[in-house]
């Protein structure tokens, strides 16, 4: 059960497999918005790590719907952002942040 500012939201998951697919990482992205470091307030697109750079083949969608997506959502990475704004925001006043993704997102 997700916590934090997040907690009762609901996205829609984009996932597009790659030929190569499971040797290369699923295009991830959220079809409605979200206030994110992470994720392009735009296109949706996510950035996390495992999935774009560190990507095996052990992994799986069940990894990223139950365990890498949580985990985002509950610790933005401001070091690989897509949205600076957002960015700014959590580094500088988290609680204002955090006001931000339950006030306009959630």
């Amino acid at each position: 059960i997700l916590t934090g500012p997040y907690q009762g939201g609901v996205w829609k998951v984009r996932v597009e497999l790659p030929d190569a697919y499971p040797y290369k990482s699923p295009l991830i992205g959220l079809v409605n918005k979200i206030y994110h470091p992470n994720v392009d307030e735009l296109s949706g697109s996510v950035y996390l790590d495992v999935i774009n750079q560190t990507w095996s083949p052990m992994f799986d969608l069940v990894n990223v719907s139950e365990v890498f997506l949580p985990q985002l959502l509950l610790y933005p990475n401001p070091f690989d952002p897509l949205n600076g704004e957002a960015t700014a925001l959590l580094m500088r006043d988290r609680p204002a942040y955090e006001k931000k993704v339950k006030g306009d997102y959630i």
